[in-house]
């Protein structure tokens, strides 16, 4: 995590231009972090914004107990609720992206593993039923509850949220999660027989080892050279 909290300002906006660039985040989604002090987390604007210009003034910070007002995202009790686990949740990311969309869809969202950068993937997948938005705390901690200690859990006709204990370990699984959930969907429209990772495998142990903050650093300077630096405040956006 960077040093002070102007730093992880600015992070949380690079993380945001990422996200927005890569299409998991646009008009609607959002990314949030834990700060040093754990009653207060930093997350970006809400709906309508535009999160490819998102700038380190534009991120908000909120004390966990903060209740929704215009501005900020509807859902930003999946983001409080999950804080109050402490850096277990350092960061969390609300995607709406197409291919995770499409696997929250299917009656049994598939669980094989096809990539093995994405061994983070849940064996047993959580799935969020309700047919609405998390838009109370108490929906907030129906969903921390269903996520349990998973990375990643998908909500019916709606989406995904990813989850890290750093802010770059979340990024790095968001963008990961959708290119799998990609390759699923492709790999099973063919209708034939996969050859995903062995059951056999220890997914824990190869979890460990691939993803690791190395990783996360290396994928992140790799996606951050495609994105805006901080925009100019005075330029257009």
């Amino acid at each position: 995590m960077p040093d002070g909290l102007a730093e992880l300002r600015a992070e949380l906006a690079t993380a945001t231009r990422i996200l927005a660039g890569h299409g998991l985040i646009g008009l609607f989604g959002h990314v949030s972090v834990l700060t040093d002090d754990p009653q207060r987390y930093l997350i970006c604007p809400g709906a309508g914004t535009r999160k490819d210009r998102c700038r380190s003034t534009d991120i908000i910070e909120l004390d966990l107990d903060d209740e929704f007002r215009p501005g900020l995202p509807l859902e930003l009790y999946m983001h409080s609720e999950a804080h109050r686990l402490g850096h277990e949740v350092g960061s969390l990311i609300h995607v709406h992206s197409p291919a995770l969309v499409t696997l929250a869809a299917m009656a049994q969202p598939p669980t094989q593993l096809l990539m093995l950068q994405a061994s983070f993937w849940p064996q047993a997948m959580p799935v969020w039923e309700e047919p609405d938005l998390v838009r109370d705390r108490a929906a907030g901690r129906r969903l921390v509850g269903i996520l349990g200690e998973q990375p990643l859990a998908l909500l019916r006709w709606h989406g995904a949220v990813i989850v890290g204990r750093t802010l770059r370990q979340a990024v790095s699984r968001a963008l990961l999660a959708e290119e799998h959930a990609k390759q699923l969907v492709a790999a099973l429209s063919h209708g034939r027989a996969l050859a995903p990772l062995p059951g056999t495998a220890d997914r824990t142990a190869l979890g460990e080892r691939m993803d690791s903050a190395n990783f996360h650093n290396l994928q992140w300077a790799y996606a951050s050279s495609f994105v805006t630096v901080e925009p100019d405040p005075g330029g257009p956006g």
